[in-house]
């Protein structure tokens, strides 16, 4: 309100001005690329105002938590106990909500929103899954190429870091916040990428983010690259890894590690399963590194992740993971095509022929084969804005076209619509269709939301070994 009062009379130029500097005293930005009438309308916005400063004032608080010696191993790992409820009760709602919405079709389709909650990768359970599968079938491309794997864990300097593992609060800590560690990381690995850039060296592999018992992130990377390249890549990452503050104390021994993948110790699976377990739900893991309960751990560090927006797990140099999905949900009449066969190797969760038809690794995303178009949605709050005066960030994107070597395909749109019940939509629920299972929760037909045709998440094979 305070924005919409003091920039009435102004001009749009003028306006947007005096509502950035508003939002820079708060710390909160807007893209640099945001034409002024978007900027406006969402700096009068309660609700832009009420979502940015909830999350801030949730982060403030956890990092008073962490100085006031929380968050830490003797007391409580990974994030406070106080936010670990707070999560908690935010999924209750979120699933409550989710047991009284359903989605349905122009055509009478209707499902839950529990269940496509389930069956998309917003279910630990699919999330995990497919991550071994990915990474199951991107070592299967680099035995191809005979390149080598490396794991490579970066943490940083000793200021960033609250407390010491036994916790004692550490003298060196400058009152860095967690977003502050991560963004060092980030701006390091910035610098490494160049620099690969820089030689032509090129790599492909993962990237894992997951917080030290004081909440402070560090970085595990497997990468897979030629051997001949191996020593100048683990060369660089630590270089930048030992930029700041390499002579301080233990700096040697903790601040970058590299250990090369020994096929005779195990597959490259075996060295990041625990990691996604662990960073996910705990599941096939009884302790984490500390000795807590690894499913209780998993729970702190998905809150963690949360509070803070941090990205986990990224896949780096592969292909659009998006198109994978939205592959899934297809049902194709014929699988001879070249749009059959990548429907098919998503389906039945091959990623090594998917990633090889889609061109491999390191390929930029308009040389690939096969790509997604979007169709621009208008957000609701720019509905009654002229479209001259609005940027990219006033749409949302929604899959439209694969477009492929021979040509496109269109994706169909069933027009979901979401309601309190499905009486809303259809006076009587729709009759199942042949082959479909009903699920006794919703009591309507279940669609294909990302999962194979059995109805089940993709199965990582011998996921429980792997985490032992």
């Amino acid at each position: 309100m305070e924005c919409l009062r003091d920039t009435a009379d102004l001009s749009e130029a003028h306006a947007l001005c005096l509502c950035k500097a508003k939002l820079l005293k708060y710390n909160i930005s807007l893209p640099n690329d945001i034409s002024a009438t978007e900027g406006i309308i969402q700096a009068r916005s309660d609700k832009f105002w009420f979502n940015k400063l909830k999350r801030i004032a949730s982060q403030k608080v956890e990092e008073i938590r962490r100085q006031l010696d929380l968050v830490n191993q003797k007391k409580s790992a990974y994030c406070s106990s106080d936010r670990l409820r707070q999560f908690k009760w935010e999924k209750e709602q979120a699933l409550e909500f989710m047991k009284s919405k359903w989605f349905c079709s122009a055509d009478g389709e209707f499902i839950s929103m529990l269940d496509a909650y389930k069956a998309n990768v917003s279910n630990p359970e699919v999330r995990r899954a497919e991550l071994m599968v990915r990474i199951k079938g991107t070592e299967e491309y680099s035995k191809l190429l005979n390149h080598v794997g490396c794991f490579y864990t970066i943490t940083t300097p000793s200021k960033f870091h609250s407390h010491y593992q036994s916790g004692k609060p550490n003298p060196k800590y400058l009152n860095y916040s967690v977003k502050d560690a991560n963004e060092y990381l980030n701006a390091q690995w910035r610098k490494a990428r160049a620099q690969f850039h820089r030689e032509g060296i090129e790599v492909f592999g993962l990237r894992v983010v997951e917080p030290h018992h004081d909440g402070t992130p560090h970085w595990h990377l497997l990468l897979f690259t030629p051997p001949e390249q191996l020593a100048r890549v683990t060369s660089i990452l630590r270089h930048y890894a030992m930029e700041d503050d390499a002579d301080e104390s233990g700096a040697d021994k903790n601040r970058f590690k590299a250990e090369p993948i020994d096929p005779e110790k195990g597959s490259a699976q075996d060295y990041i399963a625990k990691y996604i377990c662990k960073n996910i739900d705990g599941e096939f893991l009884d302790t984490d590194n500390y000795g807590n309960d690894a499913k209780q751990s998993a729970s702190k560090i998905t809150a963690w992740a949360s509070l803070y927006n941090i990205r986990q797990f990224q896949f780096l140099g592969l292909p659009s993971v998006t198109l994978w999905r939205q592959l899934r949900k297809l049902e194709l009449e014929s699988s001879d095509t070249p749009l059959g066969k990548l429907q098919k190797a998503a389906d039945e969760s091959d990623w090594l022929s998917y990633l090889i038809m889609m061109g491999g690794a390191n390929v930029k995303r308009i040389e690939r084969p096969f790509s997604l178009e979007y169709e621009n949605q208008i957000k609701t709050q720019y509905q009654h804005c002229e479209l001259s005066t609005l940027s990219k960030h006033a749409y949302n994107q929604k899959p439209k076209h694969i477009r492929f070597t021979e040509g496109t395909y269109a994706i169909p749109d069933k027009n979901w619509q979401l309601f309190s019940s499905p009486a809303e939509r259809v006076d009587s629920p729709p009759s199942q269709r042949e082959g479909r299972a009903v699920d006794e929760g919703s009591g309507g037909s279940r669609r294909r939301l990302g999962i194979s045709r059995e109805g089940k998440a993709p199965k990582a094979e011998g996921i429980l070994d792997l985490c032992k």
